[in-house]
């Protein structure tokens, strides 16, 4: 893959965005990427993916509902940040999700946006402040889950590793991926680039859950081969519903994925906005 740009978000001279912007970009990002269609295992505009308890409608209710999350999110007094506000915050976001749509819906973005949006909100460089953001949370000691033991079975640290190296598939993969292929004026293909990108490095816990190593060697090599199709210029739509019906088949999904293209979508909405420098 190439990995020729870094992203150093906000510089010295970053300006606060209002609550409404901040607010809107990670709403927006969640929105592009149900959008994004076909997807492989994940729900889109064509059906469902593998998941049987969801639906577009669905999604796109509860992506209405991370605006509440956000805003009480920036309420909070930076110098005071502590581990019970965080937790009590998103404990209430993915509540009003379960009451609201049934099931689990944006559960790992909830987490994901979150800990960005502080991040950004900071005023201080991102991956940093993620880093230290993600320590803080994860010092406390972990609760029992499926992510927890897909970790400890098949030693791989999830989205746990990832946030406390700074993101690095979002900040030296997606944003650099995505950022080239619109300079190709074509945002279906930047799009499907920055997914096939995170295809092949993202270790989603929720994919090994499902499908073991199987599966997540499974998404690794066909995003390999819809980067070089895209690259290639060839026609994918066929091919990525092909892989829907085998994903579906298969009981595969890539929530992981799905989450990271989401927070990708947002954090280029603040560096078209200016708050942040492309290097």
């Amino acid at each position: 893959m190439n990995q020729t740009l870094s992203y150093d978000l906000l510089n010295s001279d970053y300006q606060p965005l209002s609550t409404n912007a901040l607010a809107r970009a990670f709403c927006g990002g969640a929105r592009s990427e149900l959008q994004l269609t076909p997807k492989p295992g994940l729900v889109d505009l064509n059906n469902s993916g593998s998941h049987s308890d969801l639906n577009f409608e669905i999604m796109q209710h509860s992506v209405t509902l991370l605006d509440t999350f956000y805003r009480q999110l920036l309420q909070l007094d930076v110098p005071t940040l502590n581990m019970f506000d965080l937790k009590r915050i998103g404990v209430a976001a993915e509540q009003r999700m379960y009451q609201q749509c049934g099931t689990n819906t944006h559960r790992g973005y909830i987490f994901l946006s979150g800990l960005t949006l502080l991040a950004v909100r900071n005023q201080r460089a991102v991956r940093a402040e993620i880093v230290q953001l993600a320590q803080l949370y994860f010092n406390h000691q972990l609760e029992s889950s499926h992510g927890q033991a897909v970790r400890q079975r098949y030693a791989t640290g999830g989205i746990i590793d990832e946030c406390l190296q700074g993101l690095p598939a979002v900040f030296d993969y997606a944003l650099p991926i995505y950022h080239h292929a619109l300079l190709q004026g074509d945002k279906q293909r930047a799009a499907l680039m920055m997914m096939a990108g995170l295809m092949q490095v993202t270790q989603d816990t929720t994919s090994y859950h499902r499908c073991g190593s199987a599966g997540i060697k499974q998404i690794q090599t066909d995003g390999a081969y819809l980067e070089g199709c895209l690259n290639d210029g060839i026609d994918v739509v066929l091919w990525l519903r092909q892989r829907n019906a085998l994903y579906q088949e298969m009981n595969l999904t890539m929530g992981g994925v799905a989450d990271l293209m989401a927070l990708t979508f947002a954090l280029y909405e603040l560096v078209a906005a200016g708050v942040c420098d492309v290097s």
